[in-house]
């Protein structure tokens, strides 16, 4: 079957809006991907409702899917609501966390044909073969349609047994144009239980790694490219620490010289320092880990299970080995900690410490996770605009505040920290820039929308919109 794939054209802010471009969503290539090894003729496209139907007429689909987060949830809405309203019997699929958590409400809003809940990669292929045997109503666990006003296959989230056959992800996959850094994941899941993360409800607590050996044979692969920088998109690489040591030995031993950045927690940073310094002499550069907090209480909320001790010792670590790294705060608890004297001493926590880049976002419950359960079931999510959502709005009302003043802490938090840095600043930006953790044009950008906000009064997030 012919086969066209959306990555949504997002114009959301936060830290996305910094990149150039638009991302093409890993999800989706490694759906086409395996489509494609199932027969089909798979491409990849990035588009919203100005320019589908440009794709439409051009690729000829006879199978439209559209995968999305919850802040593109909205193009990917309008985009299946286009289709299904100029070509009735082309055949629409929507994939990704939020569809997966909300899937009733993406039928009535969207007229979609399928909601895949869960991971694509055996159940939509399986999906391309009964449409292709004519059987428009397949018995497919996660691949959810509505008849007769019931929702059928709906039970459960698909997910994959193993991810040793995970399909191969190809250029040829997207379409003339467009371009991608290769994507690499080493595991799926996160046995941790954040109170704002989607992760460990999407993948329902469990946690599947591929082998070493798969691993550097897709770097291997994507070296003959010509690529030498990758970021590993594990939601955390280091949770098996004796596959990471295995992994940097095989690096080192095969003489594969790459530069490459990653997420981590602090507690593993501590529990391993020579883990560290393997990764290190590996080629690691960066390190990104969430802290979210310097309050006790806070912390214990989110569930981070982590203390003021270990993150100071995980910077002096990181420090004496030199990899650089990158620490993700957010402003906003959802409880009775979300007042202005928390607010402000969470931006004192990081202003006393030397973290490298600290990159901070508005608190957002996302559907799937016990934080949006626990907004909704108090009746306190402002709306559900979904493009909003995008962790610079306060899109619930918090206890102790206005939203709107919420909001405003987080070009005020950008600010006070940076600023605090003064020159230290400098080799920060050198090691950032030496690293490939960030480009000159995203700091430029970010350094301009605060600015824009700070200076002239302008909304931070307007100042961040891609246009």
């Amino acid at each position: 079957m012919n086969v066209l794939l959306v990555s949504p054209k997002a114009r959301t802010g936060g830290l996305e809006s910094l990149r150039p471009g638009n991302q093409i969503l890993q999800g989706v290539l490694y759906v086409a991907a395996a489509a494609q090894r199932a027969g089909h003729d798979v491409i990849v496209v990035v588009a919203d409702s100005t320019d589908i139907q440009q794709h439409i007429e051009h690729y000829k689909p006879q199978v439209l899917g559209v995968s999305c987060v919850t802040a593109t949830y909205h193009i990917a809405r309008d985009i299946i609501r286009m289709v299904k309203a100029s070509h009735p019997s082309l055949k629409t699929i929507i994939g990704g966390h939020h569809a997966t958590f909300l899937y009733k409400e993406v039928f009535e809003e969207s007229g979609v044909d399928y909601v895949c809940r869960g991971e694509g990669e055996e159940v939509f292929p399986a999906l391309l073969t009964a449409l292709t045997t004519g059987d428009p109503y397949p018995c497919l666990p996660g691949i959810v349609f509505k008849k007769d006003g019931h929702y059928y296959n709906d039970e459960q989230i698909a997910l994959l047994e193993s991810l040793d056959d995970l399909p191969r992800i190809s250029r040829d996959l997207v379409a003339p144009g467009l371009t991608f850094a290769p994507k690499i994941v080493t595991s799926r899941g996160c046995p941790f239980h954040c109170s704002f993360c989607s992760i460990s409800a999407f993948y329902q607590g469990r946690y599947r790694q591929r082998t070493v050996e798969a691993v550097i044979s897709d770097i291997e692969d994507y070296v003959s490219w010509g690529y030498r920088q990758f970021w590993f998109h594990d939601d955390n690489l280091t949770i098996n620490t004796a596959w990471v040591e295995e992994f940097c030995k095989q690096l080192i031993k095969r003489r594969i010289r790459i530069d490459w950045n990653c997420m981590s927690r602090v507690d593993t940073i501590c529990n391993s320092p020579r883990l560290m310094g393997l990764m290190a002499a590996a080629g690691c550069k960066l390190l990104a880990i969430g802290i979210e907090s310097g309050i006790p209480e806070v912390l214990e909320g989110m569930h981070k299970k982590i203390n003021e001790n270990q993150i100071i010792q995980a910077i002096k670590i990181l420090n004496n080995i030199k990899i650089s790294h990158n620490w993700y705060m957010i402003i906003g608890s959802g409880d009775k900690y979300d007042t202005p004297k928390y607010i402000e001493q969470n931006i004192s926590f990081f202003r006393k410490f030397p973290f490298g880049f600290v990159l901070i976002s508005v608190l957002t419950p996302f559907p799937g996770t016990e934080l949006y359960r626990k907004i909704e079931s108090e009746n306190r999510l402002l709306h559900k605009n979904w493009e909003f959502y995008d962790a610079t709005h306060c899109v619930y009302q918090p206890l102790g505040m206005s939203a709107s003043k919420l909001e405003k802490y987080l070009p005020l938090a950008y600010r006070k920290i940076y600023l605090g840095k003064g020159l230290k600043l400098i080799p920060l930006l050198l090691n950032s820039f030496t690293s490939h953790a960030l480009k000159p044009r995203m700091i430029l950008r970010g350094a301009t929308a605060l600015f824009k906000s700070q200076v002239l009064g302008k909304s931070f997030d307007e100042s961040l919109k891609k246009k």
